[in-house]
């Protein structure tokens, strides 16, 4: 039966009677395709980081002093963040438009081909200041492919859950984050345990960046195989798509999008501290050696993965609001006894700091993906998670690492600093949540 343009509804509530589309996917086969490659794509995103606070600073600024080469390793860094709004805009728009699971498949493949390219890339002694700027440039297309893939990873999974398994099944995605930076921190404690360090800093830093290609082809094979979001399918069978997604998130749902770039910022902000920055930090400031700062952080990622999915799964029956706010005012109350434990400097005393701040991170991430998913129309859901997310990341994550060094050096070498720019973000977060718990949510 044909549906005409005057009785699609222009918002799909709970009320909207909509077509039935049956689920082609087990949900168990999308939530593994969907973290998958997340996980690659996280994996791609972070061993930038780690070369950024280990490596970076040698091969492509060296004539900086130390901390002046890693505050531009770190200003590269956070060049993919620049790339990432307009990198969203475009997913959402088509992840909006024709679907979900082709944009996955596109963004991970842009991911892929920049990081296999920085692999082979000449360092500044081969090719001189070209090798900086190829090197920014590959980093903004890394951040455009990244843009818009965590949200349609999260959707996949959250339209195809059952509305009281959303948060769980929704926190699959976000807990690839620490599946990849265990992938990432791995590869380079691996290869540093068998490499000499001037291997390392010739050759071997190179090899992980190289072992992305492998690994998307098979993300790739993995995406593939899944099946549009059936709540996707029900828009196209009633013909409601939007023609211009980003006109109509800027135009109608500005409250949620305030709401989402503060909830992301308690993400975003906290989450470079705990690992891109505290590498720095404990290695250069500390004076840690690498592969023990690397092991801890290693070893703290499968306490984060379980308390990700333990987040999503507490929203389910308590609530994403409450879940969201109150592990938030959870990093403001232990940020400085969890700078205390690392700045002992001990490898001991560094897990325990890492795990108390991150901790509470990952309870709260494993609540985003459904609480952001509810917080938008089905029609430009895609849209309003990508753009949420980027303009937090642009705002909040971009230079984190940087500002990190700074108030370190303020500060006289102290964490003092630190530890106030965690707390006043997370209570930014936890208001930003509390602050929707009335607000509607959609079925769809």
């Amino acid at each position: 039966m044909d549906i005409s343009a005057e009785r699609v509804p222009t918002r799909l509530d709970r009320e909207t009677p909509l077509p039935d589309v049956e689920p082609k996917n087990g949900i168990g086969k999308v939530v593994a395709a969907s973290t998958v490659g997340t996980s690659i794509e996280y994996y791609d995103y972070f061993i930038f980081g780690t070369a950024a606070a280990i490596v970076f600073p040698q091969l492509f600024f060296p004539s900086f002093s130390p901390v002046a080469g890693t505050l531009a390793a770190f200003a590269t860094f956070g060049a993919g963040f620049i790339a990432r709004p307009l990198g969203a805009a475009v997913a959402g728009h088509f992840g909006d438009r024709i679907g979900r699971k082709s944009m996955l498949v596109t963004t991970l493949l842009v991911m892929g081909i920049a990081t296999f390219l920085i692999g082979v890339l000449p360092t500044y002694n081969a090719i001189g200041v070209w090798a900086p700027i190829l090197l920014v440039v590959l980093r903004l297309v890394q951040g455009f492919g990244v843009g818009g893939e965590l949200p349609g990873a999260q959707l996949m999974c959250v339209e195809h859950a059952p509305p009281n398994r959303r948060g769980f099944y929704g926190s699959w995605p976000q807990s690839a984050s620490p599946i990849g930076l265990a992938l990432a921190t791995g590869a380079f404690v691996l290869i540093g345990n068998f490499l000499a360090e001037d291997q390392f800093m010739s050759w071997g830093w190179r090899i992980p960046f190289l072992l992305s290609g492998l690994l998307v082809l098979v993300g790739i094979f993995v995406r593939l195989s899944t099946h549009e979001s059936p709540a996707f399918e029900r828009v196209q069978k009633l013909g409601a798509e939007t023609a211009m997604p980003l006109r109509e998130f800027v135009s109608n749902n500005r409250v949620s999008a305030a709401r989402g770039i503060g909830m992301y910022l308690g993400v975003t902000v906290i989450y470079y501290i705990v690992t891109t920055f505290m590498i720095s930090y404990t290695t250069g400031q500390l004076e840690m050696s690498r592969s023990t700062v690397l092991n801890v952080v290693l070893l703290a990622q499968p306490l984060f993965f379980g308390l990700c999915l333990m987040g999503g799964a507490l929203s389910d029956k308590f609530g994403r609001h409450r879940i969201y706010a109150s592990s938030s005012l959870g990093v403001a109350v232990v940020a400085f006894p969890a700078f205390a434990l690392i700045d002992q400097a001990t490898p001991l005393m560094l897990f325990l700091g890492v795990a108390l701040l991150g901790g509470f991170l990952f309870v709260y991430c494993g609540v985003q993906g459904a609480l952001f998913a509810e917080m938008f129309d089905v029609r430009v859901r895609y849209t309003g998670m990508s753009m949420s997310i980027a303009i937090a990341t642009l705002i909040g994550g971009a230079f984190t690492p940087s500002l990190g060094t700074l108030l370190v050096a303020w500060f006289d070498g102290r964490s003092y600093g630190v530890s106030l720019l965690v707390i006043a973000i997370a209570l930014v977060a936890a208001v930003s949540a509390n602050s929707g718990r009335k607000a509607k949510s959609f079925r769809n």
